[in-house]
């Protein structure tokens, strides 16, 4: 087999005419004597020779003839640079890359960019070998064709998803796969005979181009979630890339017995410091140099701070934030601002580990050996560069915090963690910095310029320092980085377990900082104990009495039955886009699972909003049973959000044309006002509720020919009433309790005269006289000593819900019978007006969660 490889390849050697490469057509009949004597000769297909060329790639061994294959398919003009298909269908947008691209290759021919992407993903973690620079060269080769083409830059930049991803698959395997190659030919320094400092040259240029490239395309390859700061798996691969490649360079810099040139290791250096300021959010550099180091002002520790730049204290910071990260599961080191215990989050996964401390007020934690022992080297070598500063022997410091007994707890407790604590390659990041910090040491041993040495020294200790401090928990500078906040002691009670799992936190008025829940006593009795002891009934304490409060009596009630009856009474509306029903129900399942993992008051609050936004998702789709209890639960959660800042972001949305506006998408701009008022963005709220009268207006008007009014409309203008209402009474609240000086606009009269007319559209629907209601607004008093506390209730459900509506604010409750049939009992309003949200807690779940039950797709 392996001669008639060798024949192939000299014969195809030979010619570069690409008729000498043949292969067979799907068209060709396999009863023909010729075409069968083909295949048994080993001519395919030109896709099942790709495919081949995969699988002798996959097994191993057989690199040589699958790269023979794989060669000679891409000289030929039978496959195209691209799929045939521009961009994936719309149904597959939301699904993820692989599945896409899975499906397609099924669908239609492999075009030369998904046949070198098959091979990335083939490639991409194996260890370098004698083929690697061989594959490596037909990943370039088609970059470059694809860039004098196409441009890289509009294709990654472009709405072709699987194009994209495609793209940025193989650029990032050759840069994984080129920095490994380096590092397999540092290998040859250790060799008799080799002229190391060209071997280091190489390797150093080689490493610099791939870092250009990283640095090229960083704004596409670095884009953390501002969210919650995760990664994605790209950012995630292009710091391990990034990792790997500053170390190789830091080595290469090192072995060498010669050295590297000084403008090589200049280039090396601001090539790094470019990524540096864009992966850890430093910022630019400044245009002029900050105070320079003299050295004999740096004699004992703690040292100075004052030195730092704009540049310097955001890298300290993202180094400190970095090293909580590696200790604490629920915290991404990517946080812009400092670590604090309000930023903890929850995971999908089982992991939870707390493993930091704050025992002499500062916060410590542990790293692993391979970090450790690069600190160690470092200051070595700062002591040579500072030889009048105080020497820090960071190996007997290291070694006695690990004879502590908290550190080896938790370092048994972190072994003991099915996943990594670190989930956006927070480890991989320290490594980053610490690298550069080396690199930057050795820029400043190689420097005669003294103003030049303190420029890089100066980076170099921006890392060092913090990381040096969270790890031996010595007072080592002068930074409040890392030093814990005296204010919050008085306010936050929080607690970890026996094994350091955060268990969350909560408002207490004792000073007690991360206390350790005791573990109870464990009493076994007797059989004969057990068989005489009752079973015990748990009650719940009783709950204090509630506060007396006026009845309203001018009340107008419409039944959710009544609003659902006509609305529904519309059939020209059919279900049609099941798709998008069962996308938003998994976002709302999805979001709801999070809800129930919040630990933190933090996450709790997030997480409500991203319930509210799914809720109106599922109302936004024909398939709801029923929009009215989705919405009014969505205001609901989100009054559990943080108020005003950038929370209004999940519940912005592009505004439809009015010519163009059904009701339903009117019925959820409407959801949008109510939450966005819930969150105290009464202007907005107030925009949102004014642009959908201003639509029923022109659907009430009978001389508006295009304007069609109907049952649905009807629904809209009673809705209008209600939200305006309740705009306006939560703006008195908040302005009678100075929570808030915002003073809402004026509305136009229009609205007032349309607000009027769904009040009356109200009790047309009941079927009441309008004489029986009296228009005068009822008085609701406010207790100050209620202004914080919390509202306990029950999920509604949509079968049995009344919605409460006044001409000042409509109110939520549970149902009740009386004699005049279902009848829902208000809910107390708390000192802001606002309305009361579901405990989770209260919510009884039997089995596995699957999902909110009043909503039924």
């Amino acid at each position: 087999a392996g001669f008639a490889h060798d024949q192939m390849n000299d014969a195809s050697d030979e010619s570069d005419d690409d008729s000498s490469i043949i292969f067979l057509s799907d068209d060709e009949d396999l009863e023909e004597p010729g075409v069968l004597q083909s295949l048994k000769s080993g001519v395919l297909p030109i896709d099942i020779n790709t495919m081949y060329s995969v699988c002798l790639l996959g097994t191993g061994g057989q690199d040589y003839a699958a790269l023979n294959y794989l060669e000679n398919t891409l000289q030929t003009d039978h496959l195209d640079m691209f799929d045939g298909e521009q961009s994936p269908n719309e149904d597959s947008i939301g699904d993820e890359h692989n599945w896409i691209a899975f499906r397609k290759q099924f669908a239609s021919p492999l075009g030369k960019t998904s046949m070198i992407t098959i091979i990335a993903d083939v490639v991409k973690d194996r260890p370098p070998g004698l083929a690697s620079r061989r594959i490596l060269g037909i990943f370039r080769s088609h970059l470059k064709l694809v860039d004098r083409n196409d441009g890289l830059d509009d294709i990654l930049s472009g709405s072709n998803e699987l194009l994209r991803a495609n793209m940025l698959k193989i650029l990032l395997a050759a840069a994984k796969l080129s920095i490994r190659c380096d590092a397999l030919e540092m290998r040859k320094l250790n060799q008799p005979g080799v002229e190391e400092s060209e071997v280091a040259k190489s390797v150093v240029a080689d490493v610099v181009q791939t870092l250009t490239t990283l640095t090229r395309f960083q704004h596409i390859m670095w884009n953390p979630n501002s969210y919650d700061w995760s990664l994605k798996g790209v950012s995630v691969e292009m710091l391990s890339i990034f990792c790997e490649a500053l170390d190789v360079l830091v080595k290469a810099t090192t072995l060498a017995k010669h050295g590297v040139r000084s403008d090589t290791l200049d280039v090396s250096v601001i090539m790094s410091r470019c990524l540096v300021s864009t992966i850890f959010q430093a910022g630019s550099l400044p245009a002029k140099p900050g105070a320079s180091i003299e050295h004999d002002t740096w004699k004992t520790f703690p040292l100075p701070n004052e030195w730092q730049t704009d540049f310097e204290r955001k890298l300290s910071l993202k180094a400190y934030n970095l090293c909580v990260a590696c200790c604490v599961s629920a915290f991404s080191g990517w946080e812009t601002e400092e670590f604090s215990v309000d930023k903890l989050r929850s995971r999908d996964d089982d992991t939870n580990l707390f493993g930091i401390t704050f025992a002499n007020s500062r916060v410590a934690g542990f790293l692993s050996d391979e970090i450790t022992s690069s600190i160690g080297q470092q200051w070595q070598r700062v002591q040579t560069l500072l030889p009048n500063l105080e020497a820090l022997d960071f190996d007997t410091h290291l070694d006695k915090r690990k004879e502590a007994e908290w550190y080896q707890k938790i370092i048994d407790s972190a072994a003991q963690q099915r996943g990594k604590v670190s989930t956006f390659g927070e480890d991989d990041g320290i490594k980053s910095l610490l690298s550069f910090s080396m690199l930057c040491l050795i820029a400043a041993d190689a420097k005669k310029n003294q103003n030049d040495q303190g420029n890089f020294l100066k980076l170099s200790m921006s890392i060092l320092l913090p990381i040096t401090q969270f790890i031996i928990d010595k007072h080592v500078w002068a930074s409040n980085i890392g030093v814990e906040n005296q204010t919050d002691r008085d306010e936050v009670d929080y607690y970890l377990d026996e094994k350091h799992r955060w268990m969350g936190q909560t408002k207490t008025t004792k000073v007690v900082r991360f206390q350790s829940r005791p573990k109870p006593a464990v009493h076994q009795p007797s059989q004969q104990q057990r068989q005489k002891q009752t079973p015990r009934s748990f009650q719940s304490p009783k709950p204090p009495a509630a506060r007396s409060r006026p009845k309203i009596s001018k009340l107008i009630k419409v039944p959710t039955s009544v609003l659902l009856d006509e609305w529904s009474k519309d059939e020209s509306h059919k279900l049609t886009n099941a798709g998008e029903a069962e996308r938003a129900m998994k976002k709302m399942d999805y979001a709801m699972k999070n809800l129930r993992k919040s630990r933190t008051l933090n996450a709790l609050e997030q997480s409500s909003l991203d319930v509210s936004a799914a809720l109106i998702d599922v109302a936004a789709t024909e398939e709801c049973y029923n929009p009215f209890l989705c919405l009014q639960q969505a205001a609901m959660y989100a009054e559990l959000g943080s108020k005003l800042g950038s929370n209004d972001e999940p519940f912005k949305k592009c505004l439809p044309s009015k010519e163009r506006c059904t009701a339903l998408e009117a019925l959820v701009i409407l959801g949008r006002a109510d939450c966005l008022r819930a969150i105290y963005f009464l202007h907005e709220a107030q925009y949102l509720c004014s642009w959908v009268i201003s639509v029923c207006r022109l659907h009430r008007d009978r001389q508006e020919a295009t304007f069609l009014w109907n049952d649905r409309w009807r629904v809209i203008g009673v809705l209008c009433y209600v939200t305006k209402a309740t705009i306006d009474q939560t703006g008195e609240n908040l302005r009678n309790n100075k929570k808030s000086a915002l003073t809402l606009r004026k509305w136009e009269d229009g609205a007032q005269e349309e607000a009027n007319r769904g009040k009356s559209d109200a009790l047309i629907l009941l079927g009441t006289d309008s004489s029986e209601v009296g228009n005068e607004l009822p008085q609701i008093e406010v207790d100050d000593n209620t202004a914080n506390s919390g509202n306990d209730s029950t999920m509604l459900d949509a079968s049995q819900h009344d919605l409460m509506l006044d001409a000042s604010q409509h109110e939520t409750g549970l149902v009740s019978q009386n004699g005049n049939g279902l009848v829902a009992e208000p809910f107390d309003f708390n000192q802001l007006g606002e309305l009361p949200v579901p405990v989770i807690e209260d919510v009884q779940m039997g089995g596995e969660y699957d999902g909110i039950q009043v909503v039924g797709i």
